[in-house]
């Protein structure tokens, strides 16, 4: 409505605006007045939706700046989570190092008792074997002397005999 009479106050006006210049007067304060009607029309009509596009625009840049924000602290919380995991796992990672050397020790002491214990093993054995092996040998050489003392005689002999031939048979 108010434009409608806006229109009807400025249409005149415009009219008589044109008809000063006709007779050698200036027209400049005629069309001051349109022009003033004419923004006054245009400032009625747009101002609203300009204001409101500003405002509009302003809340989307600020949402957008608070989104913004949010992100980079959300970011930077992420951040040092990854940055404490990671010391976590540095530090896991010595621990568990730590672990396997002394396990590795312990390991190799075991094998090294275990090799020492197999040592003594097999020397044990081996002196039975040549113990085994010696009293083989002896009554090998008495089973020879005794043979070779009744194959000789006649199944007497004297020490002296009996003596030379152990002799001969341990040099």
């Amino acid at each position: 409505m108010n434009f409608r009479i806006l229109l009807l106050i400025a249409l005149p006006l415009a009219l008589f605006a044109s008809e000063t210049s006709s007779e050698g007067g200036t027209d400049f304060w005629w069309r001051l007045v349109n022009f003033i009607i004419f923004a006054i029309i245009i400032y009625k009509l747009v101002a609203g939706k300009i204001v409101e596009f500003f405002k509009n625009r302003e809340r989307s840049i600020a949402d957008e700046l608070s989104s913004i924000q949010d992100k980079l602290k959300e970011a930077k919380a992420k951040k040092q989570e990854a940055e404490d995991k990671a010391k976590e796992a540095v530090e896991k990672a010595s621990e568990l190092k730590d672990i396997a050397i002394k396990e590795a020790e312990l390991v190799a002491q075991k094998i090294l008792q275990q090799s020492e214990d197999e040592k003594e093993l097999i020397k044990r054995s081996f002196e039975q074997k040549v113990e085994i092996e010696k009293k083989k040998m002896k009554e090998s050489v008495v089973a020879e002397v005794v043979e070779e003392i009744f194959s000789k005689s006649n199944g007497t002999v004297t020490t002296k005999e009996l003596l030379n031939i152990i002799k001969k048979k341990v040099a």
